[in-house]
């Protein structure tokens, strides 16, 4: 038998996790993917800068801190290194899983990021300047595509985009438009590497399947990967809701769990 090639523990990616529509379900992709990741011996840490606040509930930590307890410390004019990082109770892989919490207080740095030079890239920098001893960072940012957006794009190194059954395709190539235009306008050199798309809450009907088939061949037109979909499943929800979010450490042997080990396997690919 070939030997098995080890997981280079030197390098790090920076992978943005972005959607053009809310309730499409990027944290929850995002924690599955960094939960199995970790499982699979990764150190991730997951950066929220979103707006809703979910990352605090799927983890089970207090939603209501104070801003230098947030990923908005990372974007202060006095930033010098100290991330927020936090690490849920349930944490119990190979690698770390930590997290970095967002909610009501990115409103705020949304709001002053446009008043300052060099905006789009004062989380680059940072992430940058103040090296993380992780493999992966994962960003979930808004679905608005404002400059949080704009701050995830200018950092990543790679995108996985979660998109939903229930959206007309038309949402598809805006949201690809967009990443390829802005990356052009920020001079992003390589661009971010997009890893694929990944359709969530795939139910199983002839429509569904019918509409899965169609975002299919509208990735591979523009020759993106198109993943296998992410069965719908109320145990998503009652595991976020009980604050164990991922679904492999809340219900081991849910078959939903092996619709992420394609995507999975990609990423543990980078790192070969």
């Amino acid at each position: 038998m070939p030997r098995k090639k080890k997981l280079d523990s030197s390098k790090q990616n920076i992978l943005w996790v972005v959607a053009n529509a809310g309730g499409v379900g990027k944290t929850t992709l995002a924690i599955q993917l960094g939960y199995q990741l970790a499982a699979n011996g990764l150190d991730i840490l997951f950066i929220d800068l979103d707006t809703n606040g979910s990352l605090a509930r799927f983890c089970g930590l207090p939603p209501d801190l104070a801003p230098h307890d947030t990923t908005a410390a990372i974007f202060d004019r006095n930033f010098s290194g100290n991330y927020p990082i936090v690490t849920p109770e349930w944490v119990n892989t190979k690698g770390k899983f930590d997290v970095c919490l967002g909610g009501d207080v990115m409103l705020s740095v949304a709001l002053d990021l446009p008043s300052r030079t060099g905006r789009e890239f004062i989380l680059r920098k940072n992430l940058k300047k103040y090296k993380l001893p992780y493999n992966l960072v994962i960003l979930d940012s808004p679905a608005s595509m404002d400059v949080l957006s704009f701050s995830a794009l200018a950092a990543a190194s790679h995108i996985v985009m979660p998109l939903p059954m229930s959206a007309k395709l038309g949402g598809i190539d805006p949201l690809l438009q967009w990443i390829r235009n802005e990356a052009e306008a920020l001079d992003l050199e390589p661009p971010p590497e997009i890893i694929g798309g990944v359709p969530m809450k795939v139910a199983s009907n002839a429509d569904q399947k019918a509409f899965y088939q169609e975002i299919s061949d509208v990735l591979s037109a523009q020759d993106i990967r198109c993943f296998n979909g992410i069965r719908y499943s109320s145990e998503f929800e009652n595991a976020s809701n009980r604050g164990i979010a991922p679904l492999s450490l809340y219900r081991p042997k849910h078959p939903a769990n092996k619709d992420f080990e394609p995507l999975t396997k990609v990423v543990l690919d980078l790192y070969k």
